[in-house]
């Protein structure tokens, strides 16, 4: 650039950084070029491109560069003297690189996506890319819903990508040994061999008028599901040993030490601590090996402890200390990027910030108790006045409280709780330190409810309610020692819709970049009147995707990229959410039933205590059998388990036979009764009619020796049919009931096909059979018959709605000692007492949930 030192922070282009790496880019087999859709120094701040860079770089046969997006002032250079975007490594342009990758950190970027393929003259959609230009990855958090970007990258990897870039790498590096034979569409559909990759040009969603209906597949081999891949061994995953040191600060200006991967906390707003699952550690000794490199190959003297949750770390205290020893004559900082709240936390803090102290940050998330339980959050008032006073009587003097504004059931008792909270932080210093110089800030999100989270099915509220609530916040806060900060509600509402769109908004995202929109998430540079006249030109609403509530059973457009988390969790997290019941963290009890573990075939590992699920490996490598912390004596399980339409023919007998056989095959220590005539110590719950499937039969079995929850449940799945598999498993403690005597309540979902035309008359016909007080009806046996009384059995009215060409019926059944009724008897009775359109004989039914008292039995 002729103008470059005109331009603000020169340094952002210029490259050739302290551990930069330039290799021969003719002579190398596989070009790729990394990108993060911002500035320099946001991108240079992401730790998964740096990895990336790292590993990539080590292989012979690969290069690998960077690029981030140009700032306005370089932009309007480059259009001007007419120079593509380039990498900085080597200068070339973009466009000659064989791979372009994509970090998509959050919704707000992907207007610069469209502008930096436009500035690469990289055609915006894959359909129109020619043989020359690059492959367009996408990676990172967004993509479990990729959608609304879809058209514009050939490819993504759903999950952790150290190991499977390598994988792509080989399978390029042969398609382009054979000649690039069968061109670019060859060389993906080679890629559907690899686990974990999504090509959106092989699916073709569709729609009826507004609705979302499904996913057609368009190539044979591409899978219906792409599950994310994940590093099992974490402690032996590399990372970055030389890591880009930059010529000018960047926002995270530090080394930064990744402890471990996952959460386990269970916040249900939380999309990163549902889909980074499950939590996999570092042992200490590899960290401090780590650090050691970190800070001898950077210069930098301060380290970054990162991970979702860090002082969730089970080696934290021993790691801490020592590093402090290590380190102890160099002058090297340590820094936890949030705490827990509680006063083990500021005891760390207090070590950690030894060599330099800043404040704390706390996240509190809701003003309220109440709120704080329905968002699974589980910290009280208490434990945060505890922290703060114990910080405060350390010394500290500023404190930073997150909350989230908009979540669902908020009111404004809920918002004022967080003004009131923040006093009574302030008050607290002023007690303990007879002193008036603390400093309070409030910081207040936008919720935005985000695909594979129990919340997924939530409406957001409007900007202009988002508005409302902050200035009503900001009314109670008049003490000067608390300041408040608050998000562009408009900015949420439009993240709100395009984290839950489908591939139908990137002609609005394209409209929108065509007419402006770029650098969204920088407030000063959000155009919101944009974006408005994008949806209108393209005639789509908005508020469809970010103010809709969903149903659940509706299909929903993210559902075929998968992080491994069962949709049945995800709805007994939305139900306890309702009833303000939390759900306890698995790394500390047992498993909860995400069903990440078993779906993934990994399991925690925790290097301090041990873990729950998989295998539990401690501090000094060995594996060990999970001792009494985990494991009662009496070795009893509960599970729940799928029948499916493959195995719906089966009787409830026979049904049990193939657990039982499947259990002596998968050679655990099964349990027998004692006397003449031993058995297995296995019970159901109540029986499934033939031809009836089911996500939630349960059933309890005993094993004479402790075996690990996720060896039990991968051993029986290793040996139980298609249709038969274990979705959810949990170690019974202390005494319990039989599941057969626990049940009370049977929840059913019917389809039958339906023609539209017929809905009025299936309406009325379902008003009519629910305003019947009592419906008598006989049951024919074999052995007996009898006269019964239908409506005593159903606890709540039917329910009908049309799905495409389906028509949906719920109804939930009572089950009593005497008795309870068939759903087959629910649609004879419809069909001939009430004259219900439509032909039953076709019906497919499917118990969803067994309960008692309201929950599930494994939870």
């Amino acid at each position: 650039m002729k103008n470059i030192f005109e331009l603000t922070k020169p340094a952002r282009y210029t490259g050739g950084e302290f551990n930069s790496v330039v290799k021969n880019f003719d002579e190398t087999a596989c070009r790729i070029v990394l990108a993060l859709p911002d500035v320099y120094e946001v991108g240079m701040s992401n730790l998964g491109l740096a990895i990336l860079y790292s590993i990539l770089n080590r292989r012979d046969d690969t290069l690998c560069e960077r690029v981030y997006a140009p700032w306005i002032d370089a932009e309007a250079v480059m259009r001007d003297e007419k120079i593509l975007l380039f990498a900085l490594e080597s200068k070339r342009p973009v466009r000659n690189f064989d791979f372009l990758g994509f970090s998509l950190q959050y919704e707000m970027i992907y207007s610069n996506v469209l502008n930096m393929l436009d500035l690469a003259k990289i055609s915006l959609h894959t359909s129109e890319r020619a043989d020359d230009e690059p492959f367009v990855i996408g990676g990172g958090p967004c993509v479990y819903n990729v959608e609304p970007v879809a058209d514009f990258f050939d490819f993504f990897i759903v999950g952790e990508a150290e190991e499977v870039f390598g994988e792509i790498v080989e399978k390029f590096i042969a398609w382009k040994n054979s000649g690039k034979v069968g061109g670019r569409k060859a060389f993906l559909r080679s890629l559907l061999t690899v686990k974990g990759i999504y090509v959106p040009s092989f699916y073709e969603p569709l729609y009826s008028g507004e609705k979302f209906l499904g996913m057609k597949i368009l190539e044979p081999t591409a899978p219906p599901k792409i599950l994310k891949r994940v590093v099992k061994d974490f402690d032996a995953t590399p990372s970055v040993e030389n890591p880009v040191v930059p010529f000018m600060e960047i926002i995270h200006d530090r080394a930064m030490l990744e402890l471990f991967r996952g959460c386990s906390r269970g916040c249900r707003f939380c999309q990163a601590g549902m889909t980074y699952r499950p939590v996999r550690e570092r042992k200490s000794e590899t960290l401090r090996a780590m650090a050691r490199r970190l800070i001898d190959s950077s210069g930098w003297d301060e380290i970054s402890l990162t991970s979702l949750s860090s002082a969730d770390y089970s080696c934290l205290s021993r790691l801490i200390d020592d590093l402090q020893s290590d380190f102890r004559n160099e002058k090297v900082s340590f820094s936890l990027p949030s705490l827990r709240i509680d006063s083990f936390s500021i005891d760390l803090a207090e070590r950690v910030q030894a060599v330099r102290k800043s404040g704390l940050t706390f996240a509190p998330e809701a003003g309220t108790q109440r709120l704080r339980d329905e968002i699974n959050k589980n910290v009280t008032e208490e434990n945060l006045l505890d922290a703060c006073g114990a910080a405060f009587s350390k010394g500290w003097k500023s404190v930073k409280l997150y909350f989230m504004m908009g979540l669902p059931t908020e009111t404004d008792d809920d918002i004022a709780g967080i003004a009131e909270l923040a006093q009574k932080v302030a008050n607290l210093y002023r007690t303990i330190k007879n002193r008036r110089d603390v400093k309070v800030t409030v910081s207040v999100s936008c919720f935005v409810p985000k695909p594979w989270t129990p919340f997924q099915w939530s409406a957001q509220i409007s900007a202009e309610e988002f508005e409302r609530r902050q200035k009503f916040l900001k009314s109670l806060i008049r003490d000067k020692a608390i300041t408040y900060n608050y998000h562009n509600a408009r900015l949420s509402v439009l993240e709100g819709a395009l984290a839950r769109g489908d591939r139908r908004l990137a002609k609005v995202i394209e409209a929108a970049w065509k007419s402006g929109a770029k650098f969204d998430g920088w407030s000063d540079l959000f155009k919101p009147d944009v974006w408005a006249e994008a949806f209108e030109a393209c005639g789509i609403n908005p508020e469809y995707y970010s103010g809709r509530e969903r149903n659940f059973w509706e299909p929903l457009p993210w559902e075929h990229t998968s992080p491994g988390v069962d949709k049945n969790f995800l709805l007994a997290e939305w139900e306890k959410s309702q009833v303000g019941e939390t759900t306890r963290d698995c790394r500390r009890t047992s498993c909860t039933g995400c069903g990440v573990c078993m779906k993934l075939g990994v399991g925690i590992r925790d290097w301090g205590l041990g873990t729950s699920l998989g295998k539990w490996e401690m501090g000094n490598g060995k594996s060990l059998t999970p001792n009494s912390y985990l494991l009662t004596p009496n070795c009893k399980y509960r599970a729940q388990i799928r029948k499916g339409a493959e195995i719906a023919v089966l009787s409830h007998l026979d049904y049990m036979n193939v657990f039982m056989r499947a259990l002596l095959r998968s050679k655990l220590p099964a349990a027998w009764s004692e006397g003449f005539n031993p058995h297995l110590k296995v019970s159901f719950a109540t029986a499934l009619a033939v031809g009836v499937t089911s996500d939630c039969e349960y059933v309890d079995f005993e094993l004479t020796e402790p075996v690990s929850e996720f060896d039990v449940a991968k051993k029986l799945n290793e040996q139980l049919p298609k249709g038969a598999e274990i979705l959810r498993l949990k170690k019974l403690r202390g005494k319990s009931k039989p599941v057969m005597s626990l049940v009370d309540l049977s929840r059913y979902e019917v389809r039958l096909p339906f023609e539209e035309k017929f809905l009025s008359a299936a309406q009325l016909s379902i008003k009519n059979f629910n305003a019947t007080p009592e419906i008598k009806f006989t049951r024919v046996t074999p052995k007996k018959t009898r006269e019964l009384e239908l409506k005593k059995y159903l606890v709540e009215p039917v329910e009908i709605s049309l799905a495409g060409d389906e028509l949906l019926i719920k109804f939930a059944v009572k089950i009593t000692p005497e008795g309870s009724l068939k759903p087959s008897e629910v649609l004879k009775i419809l069909r001939e007492q009430f004259d219900f359109p439509a032909d039953i004989s076709a019906a497919k039914i499917n118990r969803t949930a067994l309960l008692c008292n309201g929950k599930n039995l494994v939870v």
